[in-house]
């Protein structure tokens, strides 16, 4: 098999498909890809991009995510290699992605999307949840292994947590303590143990060991020696932590190793997934289609569009080869489109049997071919001396050698490039033995004398690139069945060239044009007026043929939305007219087993035959408000008092919040409680909670950026419930939660002032915060 892909600049479609790609292993297979010839294939890998082209639409594109070949990392499961932290993760997000794409089909099917040619690779998936959630409740997405990952971490945690709170608490009780042998006031890390800053001059006071001294030699930083014993139990701790973590990530990789080849199985069909989504996603961007394919070398192109020219500028050509006229003849002026169908038609060969969907309509029709031979440009090879001539001529014996009945020869200019005589009659002779071969061919000429043996041969069609005399500009789509002139006089006067020469040229030309030369001309021109009359005839036709089927679908979904409602309203009724039948069946056995009714069961049949009629109609406020009344705020779950209204909308004021309500939003409360009484109120099903303001924030744990949205909730919630100040722990620690809070404190405009907590209140390990 020859394919001449890079002549006809396949290997740039085959980039632009590979940049769809989300794994480079896939990537790779995309640019190596080659044509192939069995048609089953062909068929079958053109049917599934057509098939997820349809669930793109209804569904969106597979969740796959970038770079999920996770193909090293179950390498490694092989070798009974425990995986490390980073390694755990990727295969959590794998089997995080395997869900999505489940889910993603599970929808289609919930949907009643026909899967067709996509439904073997889902019926093979294999289904992790179980280990993904397993992987989900030892760790989280950083990778943070959970307290309760297992009973002895957990313990292990609450041990060290018991520690880190007896070590603050003395580290507290010394800062008090030992006030005046202190620089500072706080407590500072060194060499990752808790010191306290000593002045020089009482360094021999305290027991403990030194870790640094600061620039100037005025402050020593010592451990205590009363702190000493715990920082050294909470570093066994800490290797006891480790081992034990390091023992839940053995558990984990023994579950992943247990499930190796089916995650692995599952890899290689999201791989099949990755490489049919590329192809689809380019074919969605150059809007491809699905041709017909058939086995008789027939070639029939409608609308076809160059898929590396610009959508925008692009011309659509239509081209037909079958049995009966094997080769056509492209004739018409440079520039104008006769190398561009050349590659057009080759380019749609070479995807469609590379399993590419192509841009050109739906109807048309390719055949698989084994041999693709192309001879388009000049490649003059200075490297062996070869002339323009002699590398076509080359060419052309190399496929002369290797061409069979299956195969499509593009040559561009045949016998050009030489003494025109000798070129033409050179043209002719290695026609006739492509001839011979039973090929198909497309072949570009500007000899008028082939089109004259292509108007006498039977196996021969001809075509011409469109060409404006009025304007005398090109318009690139094919005339079938016209042959068309080089137009070298028009071009050359619109080119700018002196008229005298241009008329001179036409008297010489006409002295040595023959009769058959000039009523083929005629012929020419009366074929393209017909062909374009067809054209327009052609278009409008398939516009009526798209706005008939736009109307049928169109009518066909709302016939279909118009049952689901009549099922719908149906269905719903039949609910609640059972539901009514079923009421006042038991409240007919109800009243058959009761003698006589006292008044609290009178009163309750009369509730249970209204409560119908009190469903089914919307509850109505028929409370009068007015300017002092209290009410309850039902958004914000507050009492306030009303201090004006307009229009139906009514000014309140609750806390330090001045707001405006419509009328529907507030509810009269008849008994509002006293400032001395808590305010409370029962909401109703559904209701937001009520707001209360924290009488303090632990922020111990948080991370540094985890601190301003804490801060931010809680003053909120203050602010709301009219409470003035509250406390915020941080702890002591490295300080960097005390620095964010101390930082988000200089930002806000809420905060009137702040300070540390005093003796009782935590010391530097809390910030008392007053609000404005």
């Amino acid at each position: 098999m020859s394919f001449m892909v890079k002549t006809l600049e396949f290997n740039q479609i085959l980039t632009k498909v590979g940049s769809y790609a989300k794994t480079e292993r896939i990537r790779k297979e995309i640019l190596e890809l080659l044509p192939s010839t069995d048609l089953s294939d062909i068929e079958r890998s053109l049917q599934e991009c057509v098939d997820l082209e349809s669930l793109h639409i209804r569904v969106g594109r597979i969740p796959l995510i970038d770079d999920f070949d996770i193909h090293q990392l179950l390498q490694y499961a092989k070798l009974e290699r425990d995986f490390n932290m980073k390694e755990l993760l990727l295969i959590r997000l794998f089997l995080s992605m395997e869900q999505d794409v489940l889910n993603y089909f599970r929808e289609a099917r919930r949907l009643e999307i026909p899967l067709r040619s996509i439904n073997p690779y889902f019926e093979r998936m294999h289904d992790h949840k179980s280990i993904l959630d397993y992987l989900r409740k030892k760790m989280d997405e950083d990778g943070l292994i959970y307290d309760d990952a297992s009973p002895e971490l957990l313990k292990i945690r609450k041990e060290m947590f018991r520690h880190e709170k007896s070590l603050q608490d003395k580290l507290q009780k010394l800062l008090s303590d030992l006030g005046s042998y202190l620089n500072e006031n706080v407590i500072v890390m060194r060499n990752d143990r808790f010191c306290l800053p000593i002045k020089d001059a009482y360094k021999n006071k305290i027991k403990g060991v030194i870790h640094d001294l600061s620039a100037t030699k005025q402050t020593v930083y010592i451990e205590p020696e009363q702190t000493r014993s715990i920082t050294a139990r909470l570093e066994s701790l800490k290797i006891a932590e480790e081992n034990e973590i390091r023992a839940i990530m053995k558990d984990m990789t023994e579950l992943i190793q247990e499930a190796n080849q089916s995650i692995v199985e599952n890899l290689d069909l999201f791989l099949a997934f990755d490489f049919i989504s590329a192809k689809t996603r380019y074919a969605e961007s150059i809007s491809a289609n699905k041709p017909r394919l058939n086995d008789t070398q027939r070639i029939r192109l409608i609308k076809a569009r160059h898929p590396l020219i610009d959508p925008r500028e692009v011309v659509p050509i239509d081209v037909e080869i079958d049995e009966h006229k094997r080769t056509l003849l492209i004739t018409g002026p440079n520039t104008g489109g006769k190398t561009v169908a050349l590659k057009t038609v080759g380019l749609m060969v070479l995807m469609v049997q590379s399993g590419l969907l192509v841009p050109a309509h739906e109807e048309s029709e390719l055949s698989v071919f084994e041999h693709v031979f192309a001879d388009i440009g000049d490649e003059q090879s200075i490297a062996q001396s070869l002339s323009t001539f002699s590398s076509h001529l080359t060419k052309i014996v190399y496929m002369l050698e290797h061409v069979t009945d299956r195969s499509l020869v593009l040559l561009d200019e045949i016998g050009s490039g030489t003494d025109p005589n000798e070129g033409f009659s050179l043209a002719i002779a290695i026609l006739d033995a492509f001839r011979k071969k039973n090929i198909r061919m497309m072949v570009t000429t500007h000899y008028s004398e082939l089109k004259s043996y292509a108007y006498e041969e039977e196996y021969m069609a001809v075509a011409s690139v469109a060409f404006d005399k009025k304007t005398l500009k090109p318009l690139y789509y094919l005339q079938m069945g016209a042959t068309g002139s080089s137009h070298a006089f028009l071009i050359a006067k619109r080119l700018g060239l002196d008229e005298t020469v241009v008329d001179e040229a036409k008297r010489i030309y006409s002295g040595r044009q023959t009769d058959l030369s000039r009523v083929m001309e005629k012929l020419s021109d009366e074929m393209a007026y017909v062909e374009q009359q067809k054209k327009t005839y052609l278009d409008e036709l398939e516009k009526t043929k798209q706005a008939k089927a736009a109307y049928e679908q169109e009518t066909h979904v709302l016939n279909k939305e118009r049952d689901q409602v009549i099922r719908a309203v149906r269905k719903k009724e039949e609910e609640k007219w059972k539901k009514v039948i079923q009421d006042a069946e038991k409240l007919l056995d109800d009243l058959q087993k009761k003698q006589h009714l006292t008044k609290p069961e009178f009163a309750d049949l009369k509730h249970r035959i209204r409560i119908t009629d009190e469903h089914s109609e919307e509850t109505v406020s028929k409370d009068r408000l007015g300017i002092g009344d209290d009410v309850f705020i039902i958004p914000y779950q507050q009492y306030g008092k009303i201090i004006e209204s307009k229009n139906d909308r009514y000014r309140v004021v609750f806390g330090k919040f001045d707001l405006t309500f419509q009328a529907s939003e507030l509810k009269k409360e008849q008994n509002a409680p006293s400032e001395s009484e808590p305010k409370k109120h029962k909401s109703s099903g559904g209701a937001t909670p009520a707001r209360r303001a924290p009488f303090e924030l632990d922020l111990r744990g948080y991370r540094y950026d985890e601190v301003k949205p804490a801060l931010d909730d809680a003053i909120d919630r203050a602010l709301l419930a009219g409470t003035h100040s509250f406390r915020v722990i941080h702890g002591f620690g490295s300080g960097a939660v005390r620095s964010a809070v101390h930082d988000y404190i200089k930002r806000s405009v809420f905060i009137k002032s702040h300070r540390f907590g005093g003796e009782g209140e935590g010391l530097n390990g809390v910030t008392i915060i007053t609000l404005k």
